[in-house]
């Protein structure tokens, strides 16, 4: 990378696009736009996911990104979900890097993602967080709808809402 050169927003949404590609070819469901964790300090989590019974939390940062800022993110994300990986582009020196340290004593997984090449290089995996239970309850709540579609009433008549164009026609 170039100092000083920022890159442009689309470079940046690509890599992220090419990130959760590389979810879901792991097996990771994910929710289709960033979570919202409704009330809490940082609310956005970038990339939501569940694989089996287990939710995850992934703050993705770009090269161009502050990596610093994540921790706070992750501390707040670890009081919902079971999970939570900080995604950076850059390598971080566990050698040199207090962050490092910082977020691997949270119990955070540190994953290097290389869009370029689309490879993943996990350097910390996280363990098993302990989110508050309305939290995490919450966030399984937001999962079930959308692997089963909500059904509502109508009058009389119960209506599924990924079949309601069909009610105009009943």
């Amino acid at each position: 990378m170039i100092p000083g050169f920022t890159a442009p927003a689309s470079l940046e949404r690509q890599a992220y696009w090419s990130f959760r590609s590389y979810l879901l070819k792991m097996g990771f469901s994910i929710y289709p736009r960033e979570f919202d964790c409704a009330g809490s300090e940082h609310p956005f989590v970038d990339l939501a996911a569940k694989m089996g019974a287990f939710y995850w939390a992934f703050e993705y940062k770009s090269e161009t990104d502050s990596i610093s800022r994540g921790l706070e993110q992750i501390r707040c994300y670890s009081q919902w979900f079971d999970y939570v990986v900080l995604v950076t582009e850059r390598i971080l020196d566990h050698g040199r890097s207090g962050l490092f340290w910082d977020l691997k004593s949270v119990g955070a997984g540190i994953w290097n993602y290389f869009p370029g090449s689309q490879k993943c290089i996990h350097q910390v995996n996280p363990i098993l967080q302990e989110p508050e239970p309305g939290n995490r309850k919450h966030v399984g709540i937001r999962f079930r709808n959308l692997e089963k579609p909500r059904k509502r009433k109508t009058g009389s008549v119960l209506i599924d809402d990924g079949q309601q164009h069909i009610c105009r026609f009943v």
